[in-house]
């Protein structure tokens, strides 16, 4: 079976507009030859992939199926115009990385700083998301590699990942605070106090509730939410309350007392933080400098766990 590139991009045009119509117009084609190149589709594939109906276009299964390939052959189109675009602005390449926040503060930006000097022709984007977000991005193309909690998301099959350190989490208080001299604490124990957590929706607020429940606590009610790490760093300094970050997150104000780290003992294991590539495709240029760079601050990272195996 061979399937013309073109057609893929086609079908997901009539995916998004609803109609052979509407993706016809903005495509620059007459709907009449759109309706062939789809017929064309799928005859290269054998099946139907679209019903059209009364209400429009819709595609079936085998037309869904079809537009993961679509997506991400958009996107690497879309990555090389960009890739030749630099290029020819004189600077050597893109790279592209998915992040979470216990891989933004610290971690990745020392990477990024290196290779930067390394390789000054280069421009590098940098996407924070939860983990499901960032994960589908790197298998359609949108991004060359993920540094991210390992085990917080599916794995693929067509994904493969490489764990590089652990990172416990820790319950963070102003220097003050009655629990502050305690060399470790029980999350289940800390019911009653005022907590300032994550909200809803982000990769920092999915990665706390794994917390909470693995010490089987529902989440707390009695909490300020918010997505601003500096915001939660501020507020367990000057308002009396709590929160459960990463302790490398909170390195440099616990450096300077401003804040108290202390362990947490229910918690369950470490999770692993590690790099995610796609599977059997050789890594861009970029992407195999920065995944060098980052193995060898992973690795001779003073402050580092050795990492879990990811479950």
């Amino acid at each position: 079976m061979k399937i013309e590139p073109r057609r893929l991009l086609e079908l997901l045009a009539v995916a998004r507009h609803g109609s052979i119509s509407g993706a016809a117009e903005a495509l620059g084609l007459s709907q009449p030859a759109l309706s062939q190149s789809i017929a064309l589709l799928e005859r290269e594939v054998g099946v139907r992939v679209m019903e059209r109906g009364r209400q429009g276009a819709r595609l079936n299964g085998f037309g869904d199926a079809l537009m993961f390939h679509a997506e991400a052959l958009e996107a690497l189109l879309a990555r090389a115009a960009e890739d030749v675009r630099m290029r020819a602005l004189g600077l050597e390449g893109t790279l592209a990385i998915g992040i979470t926040p216990i891989t933004a503060v610290d971690l990745v930006p020392r990477c990024i700083e290196v290779l930067m000097r390394e390789t000054p022709g280069i421009a590098v984007s940098v996407v924070d998301g939860l983990d499901q977000e960032i994960t589908e991005m790197l298998r359609t193309r949108k991004l060359d590699l993920l540094v991210r909690r390992l085990g917080a998301a599916a794995q693929h099959p067509d994904t493969e990942e490489e764990a590089l350190l652990g990172v416990d989490w820790a319950l963070i208080t102003a220097p003050d605070h009655p629990l502050a001299g305690r060399d470790a604490v029980r999350l289940s124990d800390l019911g009653d106090m005022r907590w300032v957590l994550p909200a809803g929706g982000s990769a920092f607020r999915q990665q706390m509730e794994v917390v909470f429940a693995a010490a089987g606590l529902d989440w707390p009610v009695r909490s300020i939410s918010t997505n601003s790490i500096l915001a939660i760093k501020s507020m367990v300094m000057n308002a009396g309350c709590v929160s459960v970050v990463s302790s490398r997150l909170v390195e440099v104000e616990a450096a300077a007392g401003r804040l108290a780290v202390i362990r947490l003992a229910d918690v369950g294991s470490r999770r692993p933080v590690g790099l995610v590539w796609r599977r059997d495709e050789p890594l861009s240029p970029p992407a195999a400098r920065f995944a060098r760079i980052i193995r060898a601050i992973a690795r001779d990272d003073p402050a580092a766990e050795p990492p879990p195996s990811a479950p």
